[in-house]
């Protein structure tokens, strides 16, 4: 058999922190990078399909417990992006509903992320760009992302975070209340005043 490229399975975790968006990576045990923290990931095994090696990557590598379904993101297939050798990595979005309680992970925010080892900086802006062009059109993704309740607010947060991690323009979120309340997924809930002023609009999956 020829030489041939080995196929590296990323995961790129996002969760809610403070109400912002965060990617949570873990450190790496090994070289190259031993030490520093990159995003969680696998060598794809024989027989093992991409799910599995998802799985595997955030349980090993992050400490994730939790039942996930991964988002195909994108290949990256640069020859050059690992030194040990060509490698493919098929990257995979993944939003998680918890935290890790793992000493090796850290909660990064989207928007504001270190330089991070291989090609790791763009595989998360492919999936923030991604992500960005599923909203409203992939349900159960968007879904995850926002919750089982969400305001307005949220859903424009998330729109300008997604946005500026994928180096694209700021959206325009003028008419997104407007929008939420033609979507016949969502329904709108009844105002609670907190304070004197206005109640931010706070809207549930139908």
């Amino acid at each position: 058999m020829p030489n041939q490229p080995l196929i590296s399975i990323d995961a790129v975790p996002l969760i809610v922190v403070d109400d912002a968006l965060h990617v949570v990576t873990a450190q790496r045990e090994w070289e190259p990078y031993a030490g520093q923290h990159a995003l969680p990931g696998v060598l794809l095994n024989a027989h093992e399909r991409l799910r599995e090696a998802v799985a595997r990557a955030l349980a090993d590598k992050a400490g994730v417990s939790e039942d996930v379904t991964p988002e195909l993101v994108a290949v990256f297939d640069d020859f050059e992006r690992d030194e040990r050798g060509p490698t493919l990595s098929m990257a995979h979005l993944v939003l998680l509903g918890k935290l890790p309680q793992d000493p090796r992970i850290k909660a990064e925010p989207l928007t504001a992320l270190p330089s991070l080892p291989f090609d790791h900086n763009a595989i998360i802006a492919r999936a923030a760009g991604m992500l960005l062009d599923s909203l409203w059109v992939n349900l159960p993704l968007t879904r995850r992302l926002l919750g089982e309740q969400f305001t307005t607010a949220d859903v424009v947060a998330r729109m300008k975070e997604l946005a500026a991690a994928a180096s694209r323009p700021e959206p325009v979120v003028n008419n997104v209340g407007r929008a939420l309340a033609s979507n016949k997924s969502v329904q709108k809930l009844p105002a609670i005043a907190v304070g004197t002023g206005r109640p931010p609009a706070s809207w549930k999956w139908v």
